[in-house]
Parts: C-alpha cells; sequence; structure tokens
C-alpha cells in the first residue's frame, strides 16, 4: 500500500500540472524525412592559447600524460610551434601532486612543484614561466590514464626572463592518444 501511495503522488501532480497547461504540446521528434542531428564532433588534439592578445597554436609534439610511470599524482601537457631549429617554441604544463580532474592554481614557488613554462617565445624572450615567474589557474575537464585523454582550460601569467609579465587567456589542451 505505502509503494502505491509514493507512486501515486508523483504521477497526480504530473496529470494535475497537464491539465493547467493550455498551450499545444510541442514535438521533440525531428519530421520525416530529416537528418538526425550529427553527433558531437571529437575536438582534435591541440594546445592553443592567446599570449597577450595574439594566437598561440602548437603545430607538433603535442604530448600529455596522466600519472606516468615514475610520477605519483602527474598530469603532463606539452606542445610545440614552429621549426624544429634553435627557434622552436615549447610550452609545458606539468602539474604534480593532483588526482584527476578539477581546479587547480599553480604559481611560482608551487609546494607541490607544479609548473609552467614557454620557451624561445622570441629570442630576447627565450625563457617564460618556470623560474622567471608564473601564475596560472588550470581547469582540468578530463584526466583519463589509460588511453591517454586529457582535456584542460587555463590562463593567467607568465613572466619572461627579460621582466615582461605576459597575459594568457583562453588556453586549451586537448590530448587522445
Amino acid at each position: 500500500m505505502r509503494a502505491r501511495l509514493f507512486l501515486a503522488m508523483p504521477l497526480s501532480a504530473l496529470v494535475l500540472a497537464a491539465c493547467g497547461n493550455t498551450a499545444p504540446p510541442t514535438s521533440t521528434a525531428a519530421p520525416a524525412g530529416a537528418a538526425s542531428p550529427a553527433p558531437a564532433a571529437v575536438v582534435p588534439n591541440q594546445l592553443s592559447m592567446r599570449i597577450d592578445g595574439a594566437e598561440w597554436r602548437a603545430d607538433h609534439d603535442l604530448f600529455g600524460a596522466v600519472h606516468p610511470a615514475g610520477y605519483d599524482r602527474a598530469l603532463l601537457m606539452a606542445g610545440a610551434r614552429g621549426r624544429k631549429d634553435a627557434t622552436e617554441q615549447t610550452m609545458n604544463i606539468n602539474l604534480f601532486g593532483i588526482d584527476g580532474p578539477g581546479h587547480y592554481a599553480i604559481a611560482s614557488g608551487h609546494p607541490a612543484g607544479s609548473v609552467a613554462q614557454l620557451a624561445n617565445y622570441t629570442p630576447e624572450r627565450f625563457l617564460a614561466g618556470s623560474m622567471m615567474g608564473y601564475d596560472l589557474v588550470i581547469d582540468v575537464v578530463v584526466a583519463q590514464a589509460d588511453p591517454t585523454h586529457i582535456e584542460a582550460m587555463f590562463s593567467g601569467t607568465l613572466t619572461g626572463n627579460d621582466g615582461v609579465v605576459m597575459t594568457i587567456e583562453e588556453g586549451r589542451f586537448v590530448y587522445r592518444e
């Protein structure tokens, strides 16, 4: 009897709500012959950001790892841009002491050793972040180890070896093995 009462109460509320609705019902079904919606597109591997308003996008050597061998509770994100020579620009964000998805703030002297670094942005600014200074917020949305799948957004600042503080916006990392 008690189970019927519990089922009847929500059902009664639905019936009463439907009786008070004077608008015609709407259909979410596609008309006959209409194409079904396309599945969500898989975002390709990428490391991109805006540095002081200018777009920066890795074009090779994208790499991601979640808790790789030799590292306990770590997430590594990296990519490179440009020619594979002394002018190649590389970006790395390494998070240590994390278990998975979440909101992480890292700054110079981070107690777990997390770090962000951009190398060779210009010939004069050959190092930004790392020991020069960094202050980033990283939102890790996906952190899967096997097969590797990482999705993260980030923003903040990196300080260059020339003392210039660079603003990082709209950072995005996507990596699937």
